[in-house]
């Protein structure tokens, strides 16, 4: 059942910030320009239903430092065990855009707490289901590939550094996303 509830929750997504404007040297942006909108979606449908949502809101604090909050909620059901759940949570993040050897890399950190079903062991040889909030604090980096003012393509790798196989949402401490910018 972990790993039916790591996949649904860790399922591919596309990840979209809508609205983020490259910051020029010296430009004044307007409070509006500095925000960005996206997140990320996903669904799939057979005996296995999966809906995914996640939208995100950012604002750039600077030129090259953005911060900003989201929430997640997830619908999964499988029809071969009658059996059906909703996970849902929230998170903040943040992102320092570098300048190394003139690629676009990124550094990333971001702290998520969802609430979902893990099964609890009872002595001797029970478990049961109950809910909880499992948080995991990711911290990585990546690429980003900008083209046009508003519009780029993502690759973030992440580590959870609070990693708990027994209870995570996550199959592995590594979370990879793939993002497009519109």
């Amino acid at each position: 059942m972990k790993r039916v509830l790591g996949v649904f929750v860790a399922m591919m997504s596309i990840n979209l910030a809508m609205g983020q404007v490259i910051i020029e040297e010296g430009e004044k942006p307007s409070v509006f320009d500095r925000m960005y909108f996206g997140g990320g979606f996903g669904a799939s449908f057979g005996d296995i239903t999966s809906v995914y949502v996640s939208p995100v809101v950012g604002y750039m604090i600077t030129r090259s430092l953005s911060a900003g909050v989201g929430i997640t909620y997830q619908y999964y059901s499988d029809s071969r065990f009658d059996y059906q759940t909703n996970t849902y949570g929230g998170k903040l993040f943040a992102r320092q855009n570098l300048s190394l050897l003139k690629l676009p890399l990124f550094l990333y950190a971001e702290y998520e707490t969802l609430n979902f079903e893990v099964y609890e062991p009872r002595p001797p040889d029970d478990y049961v289901l109950t809910r909880d909030w499992i948080p995991s604090l990711f911290f990585g980096g990546g690429f980003f590939q900008p083209f046009g003012r508003r519009g780029g393509f993502s690759i973030t790798a992440m580590y959870n550094v609070i990693y708990d196989e027994a209870r995570s949402p996550y199959n592995s401490p590594w979370v990879f996303r793939v993002g497009f910018t519109l």
